[in-house]
């Protein structure tokens, strides 16, 4: 597990091609585990100290790392997806590959698949189809005037930077998706964040935020970004957003100082629930007092607005 207060705080550094899974591995603590700390101590041991919750090995598409990669690695799409055929016949069964006279559909159907694994290993299978839409969102997201900053400044897709929390010496990683080092349009930097998201509207996509913690991720990925590269200020957070279906609209949006200010005040609330936990090793799930359960304020506000009957 990952040490802290006793280790010694460490220069940050970044490692710019370091493999997803490899980043995943590392020890230092990432801002979706200070997340599970914030829903409950419980939650945080058991995703990331029991390990009730492993990822499994084969893996499966998300049609959002799909979009992420052809717009940010195009480089290395081949390495992680393969397109199955369109007449690719189905996997076969089970029974089938125990059966002990198999026909011979089946063992045309048992060697082609044999073949197509040896020849693609791990890699995420898609269709044409997945992968046509997946395009359709790199162009939409190419119109954006948040590109043409990614296309005429320098930058780097998911490099991956290691910092130490300043207080209690939480050694931290975090891994932008896109950042443009320092420079003379951006003294302070600028991180770029691509989402997919089911609806792409403020009203929308500004709840995801809440739900998913974008805010958190944010403040800790401004915090690693101003320790490596010692700005006088944090920088900038953009978000890049495209909805996930067919038309495949999408939306860029300017992390505001409100916003920035909500990620601040809970990254540092998570960075010290997690120390003291770890401190004193507790792990608390929720309370059990019972409690008043009241309606969303945007629900009481609609009531108050109008006569409902």
């Amino acid at each position: 597990m990952n040490a802290f207060i006793e280790q010694e705080l460490n220069a940050p550094r970044m490692i710019e091609q370091l493999s997803n899974d490899d980043y995943h591995a590392r020890p230092e603590f990432s801002s979706s585990q200070l997340k599970d700390i914030l829903r409950s101590g419980a939650h945080f041991h058991s995703h990331n100290i029991a390990k009730e919750h492993e990822r499994e090995t084969k893996k499966h598409l998300d049609f959002g790392s799909l979009a992420h990669a052809l717009f940010l690695e195009p480089q290395v799409f081949a390495d992680e997806f393969v397109v199955v055929p369109a007449d690719a016949p189905r996997r076969p069964t089970e029974v089938m590959l125990k059966a002990k006279n198999p026909s011979d559909d089946s063992l045309a159907r048992i060697a082609f698949w044999q073949k197509f694994d040896a020849e693609n290993g791990n890699k995420t299978e898609i269709s044409q189809e997945q992968l046509d839409g997946a395009n359709r969102i790199v162009n939409n997201l190419s119109s954006l005037s948040t590109f043409q900053f990614m296309k005429n400044e320098y930058g780097m897709a998911e490099a991956s930077i290691f910092f130490a929390d300043p207080i209690y010496g939480l050694q931290l990683r975090v891994r932008p998706d896109w950042h443009i080092p320092p420079c003379k349009n951006f003294p302070n930097g600028l991180i770029i964040d691509v989402k997919t998201s089911r609806d792409a509207r403020p009203f929308k996509f500004s709840r995801d935020s809440s739900d998913y913690g974008y805010d958190l991720s944010a403040a800790m990925y401004r915090e690693g970004f101003q320790q490596y590269y010692d700005t006088e200020d944090k920088p900038p957070f953009i978000f890049m957003v495209a909805e996930n279906d067919a038309p495949y609209n999408v939306k860029q949006y300017n992390a505001s100082e409100l916003f920035l200010s909500v990620g601040d005040a809970r990254y540092n609330k998570a960075k010290a629930l997690l120390a003291e936990s770890l401190l004193i090793n507790e792990w608390d799930g929720y309370s059990s007092e019972l409690e008043d359960l009241n309606l969303p304020p945007y629900m009481v506000k609609q009531a108050l607005e109008h006569d409902f009957h």
